[in-house]
């Protein structure tokens, strides 16, 4: 068989597979706007906001009160949404790329939650953003 053959048969494939597949990805330009905090269980930020792109960027901002003096927290990265889930790969925006923050959550269309371990081991961290 020829490697050309062999291409557009795996190229077939893998439509072929896309096509079936349960779990739609939404585009980042539908995704796109800002999505400001509507509620956080757990110790979580006491405001934030996320700001996602229709290049499939995210951006982070957060002020959290609860954990001795209050601070600010910002960070960058990308986003990608498959179904019901969204997943953000973020850096904190003045530090070097080298922590990257993997955290996921549901995607529920105007809005989303994140959910992530509370770092003085408390119970999980859920918060909830609903785009504006």
């Amino acid at each position: 068989m020829t490697l050309l053959l062999r291409s557009r048969r795996a190229l077939v494939l893998a439509v072929a597979l896309a096509a079936c597949s349960d779990k739609p990805t939404v585009a980042p330009e539908q995704a796109a706007g800002v999505y400001v905090l509507e509620s956080v269980t757990g110790r979580g930020p006491a405001t934030g906001t996320f700001t996602l792109s229709a290049d499939g960027r995210a951006d982070r901002q957060a002020h959290f009160t609860s954990q001795g003096s209050p601070f600010d927290q910002h960070l960058i990265g990308s986003f990608r949404i498959e179904g019901d889930s969204i997943a953000f790969s973020l850096i904190p925006s003045d530090k070097p790329a080298d922590f990257v923050w993997p955290v996921t959550g549901a995607w529920l269309g105007s809005e989303f939650t994140i959910q992530y371990a509370d770092p003085a081991d408390g119970p999980a961290i859920v918060e909830r953003y609903r785009k504006q």
